[in-house]
């Protein structure tokens, strides 16, 4: 990998954000010449030594293409629409194109399967299921979209990618403990998670492969595990927090039917101030202020899921990362022992 990208060209969209990190790091340890796009420059602060910041939305990223081989393209701006995002990947797209790069590098996610996360999913599963969120339909249409290209383009799907930084799967559940604990269905389901050194690590395998064509990729680790065990791995890092079990027919109960999907509003109010404060004081600064919020206004408060959650809790479906195996030479190395070692520290970082 470091002699396919030993002084290659590559830009990096989303740079800033919990995947872009990892990947720049990567790409930058496998001798790439590395530029990364980002929102603001607070939040590309820490990038390693010789990467070219750029800031701005992907509506700019005309100029910051010019003269790159590769595009790693990790932008979703979750505070959009599912067709602003689109709008702007179709624009990303027509500029990549016309800059005469030679490769792109997609994220993509797991949730675009109709198996996901009750059934196991593969590269040749269906993604033909109506409705479901905004961000998975705007996520299939830009597969499509590559997929019937003229660019060599490897779209990474990765399925939970967990972390020091991960808002959700680390982030999240490590406040939820801090404030009491975590609510799992019983029986409960198994957690396909990677680590998020691992998806930079397909990143950088991706963006070497000699024969690309135009291929879907499955990034998981390197097997699935207990929900629980991620938690109570979590809680034992922490000092505290407990992980209760509820029957699933319980939590179905209380939470009553599931709302309906597949609108596409635009961002709250209260979202379009959450960008402006991330961009105004840094991303790192704003989590913390919301952390302290939220322990204060929930001492003792439990995290109970809500119907997606809940979906994710009690699915049973493994996630197959084979092709990943063979064609990239994907090799996880992060199982959830290992996982848990590598962010014991940002973890302790969290108790106040």
């Amino acid at each position: 990998m470091e002699t396919a990208l030993a002084g290659k060209s590559v830009l990096v969209t989303g740079a800033g954000g919990f995947i872009g990190r990892a990947a720049v790091e990567a790409l930058t340890e496998a001798g790439a010449q590395v530029t990364a796009l980002g929102r603001s420059r607070a939040g590309l602060a820490g990038l390693p030594a010789g990467t070219r910041l750029v800031t701005g939305d992907l509506a700019g990223a005309g100029a910051a293409l010019a003269g790159q081989e590769i595009l790693v393209n990790l932008a979703y701006d979750v505070r959009a629409s599912g067709a602003v995002n689109l709008a702007a990947f179709d624009r990303l797209l027509a500029a990549t194109e016309a800059a005469g790069v030679r490769r792109i590098v997609h994220a993509s996610s797991i949730v675009v399967y109709d198996a996901w996360p009750d059934a196991d999913c593969t590269e040749g599963g269906s993604m033909d299921r109506p409705g479901g969120s905004a961000y998975r339909q705007a996520k299939i249409a830009m597969e499509r979209r590559l997929m019937a290209g003229a660019l060599p383009a490897a779209i990474l799907q990765p399925t939970i990618v967990w972390g020091p930084g991960s808002s959700l799967w680390t982030d999240g559940f490590a406040e939820a403990l801090l404030a009491g604990g975590v609510v799992l269905p019983e029986p409960e389901g198994l957690c396909n998670g990677v680590f998020v050194a691992d998806v930079a690590q397909a990143v950088v395998r991706a963006a070497a492969l000699h024969d690309l064509g135009r291929e879907r990729f499955i990034i998981s680790g390197p097997a699935p595990f207990a929900w629980s065990a991620l938690l109570q791995g979590y809680a034992q890092i922490l000092g505290r927090g407990e992980v209760r079990r509820v029957p699933v027919a319980e939590l179905q109960r209380t939470l009553g039917p599931r709302p309906a999907e597949g609108g596409d509003s635009a961002p709250s109010a209260a979202a379009r101030i959450s960008a402006l404060a991330r961009r105004a004081i840094g991303h790192k600064r704003f989590e913390a202020l919301v952390r302290m919020a939220k322990r204060r206004l929930k001492p003792d408060g439990m995290m109970v899921p809500d119907h997606h959650l809940l979906e994710e809790f009690s699915g049973r479906g493994v996630c197959h990362i084979d092709n990943a195996r063979t064609r990239l030479g994907y090799a996880p190395d992060y199982d959830l022992a290992r996982g848990l070692k590598a962010s014991e520290v940002y973890l302790r970082g969290l108790v106040r």
